[in-house]
């Protein structure tokens, strides 16, 4: 089955208007997890906002880049997921071709946005620049767009199946119960489907923005120097603004997407 041109415009449409809404979680996220502080996250946030306003310290790092990487990456994993778990299961949805469907668009629509998603995080950690253009073009001339790239396709594919299946499969099941095809179903599925992403990747989200934003010479050094530094429990620091990033992220994502896909489509996702 071919994928419906509808389906890719409301899939990067909802990338972009996600990260114009969440941004901040996304800020706020990626500097408590490298940050050297036992205060709270909440905590945290509100400090970074008192040193430097809400625009400032929140809402503009990074995001031009974050905006077009997940402008890229909703087009390609959601726009693509309907095509793809219809190919490889023709006859029935089933738990496997979702899982599938997921990771392949994951991987393929994280492998495309890589170099925006590293720019996003420099400008979240270090503070390089607002919206993110500035740090795109360092690593451009440093030539380390593609840093910590293999790391950041198993979180995006990761993300993207566990995200996808759980999503579908909670929707296929409620409706078979005869509960209603609508934004009230959506939001509830959205609601599961955020909190099986945060504690599937959050070992590798918060690995990765200590690669990204360190000197780490390899990957594997980084994860050494972390559970030196840090412990075990270094590798789930930051569940809860993960969690936090993916609440409002899922719901707003599959709400928007269900939505304008009616609208371009004519119907919900099946």
């Amino acid at each position: 089955m071919a994928p419906q041109p509808g389906d890719i415009v409301a899939s990067m449409f909802t990338g972009t208007a996600v990260i114009l809404l969440t941004n901040p979680l996304d800020t706020v996220k990626n500097r408590y997890q490298v940050a050297n502080t036992r205060i709270g996250v909440f905590a945290f946030g509100a400090a970074e906002i008192k040193r430097l306003g809400l625009l400032r310290a929140l809402w503009l790092p990074g995001l031009a880049t974050n905006c077009c990487a997940c402008t890229m990456t909703c087009g390609v994993r959601i726009g693509l997921y309907p095509s793809l778990r219809d190919a490889i299961a023709p006859d029935a949805k089933t738990p496997g071709a979702m899982a599938l469907s997921g990771l392949i668009g994951g991987a393929l629509g994280y492998t495309l946005a890589a170099p925006f998603f590293h720019a996003t995080r420099l400008a979240h950690v270090r503070e390089d620049g607002l919206f993110g253009l500035r740090a795109l073009r360092r690593i451009g001339r440093e030539g380390s767009v593609y840093r910590g790239t293999g790391l950041l396709v198993a979180r995006g594919a990761t993300m993207s199946t566990t995200q996808l299946t759980t999503y579908d499969s909670a929707k296929g099941f409620c409706r078979d119960r005869g509960l209603e095809d609508g934004p009230a179903l959506h939001v509830g599925c959205s609601v599961a489907a955020s909190l099986a992403v945060a504690t599937a990747i959050v070992p590798l989200d918060v690995t990765l923005t200590h690669y990204q934003a360190g000197s780490s010479p390899s990957l594997v050094a980084c994860v050494r120097d972390m559970y030196k530094q840090h412990g075990p429990r270094i590798f789930v620091r930051g569940w809860l603004p993960l969690w936090a990033r993916f609440l409002p992220s899922s719901v707003l994502t599959f709400v928007i997407y269900e939505q304008a896909r009616n609208v371009l489509v004519g119907n919900y996702l099946k």
